[in-house]
C-alpha cells in the first residue's frame, strides 16, 4: 500500500489531495490557518472577514467532525 499525500480544505470546501498547500492563499483566523482556492477570495475575506466566513463555514461540515476544543476556538 502506498502512503497517501497530505490534504487540505478550503474554506469554501474544497478538498485538495497531492497538492502542495503552501501555493494557496491562506489567513490565520481565530487561532486557525484558513486555506483559500484564489487570491480574489483571500480579498473577499480580508476586505470583510467577518461576512466571507460566516457565508462559507457552513461548508466546514463537509470536513468531518470538528473537534471540541477546536470548535471552541472559532467561536
Amino acid at each position: 500500500m502506498t502512503p497517501s499525500r497530505p490534504q487540505f480544505v478550503t474554506l469554501c470546501g474544497r478538498i485538495f489531495r497531492d497538492t502542495d498547500s503552501s501555493y494557496f492563499p491562506r489567513a490565520t483566523y481565530r487561532g486557525r490557518t484558513i486555506y483559500f482556492c484564489t487570491e480574489s477570495c483571500l480579498g473577499a475575506f480580508l476586505a470583510d472577514t467577518e461576512a466571507f466566513y460566516k457565508a462559507h463555514r457552513n461548508s466546514e461540515k463537509t470536513k468531518g467532525p470538528i473537534k471540541k476544543e477546536e470548535h471552541e476556538s472559532m467561536e
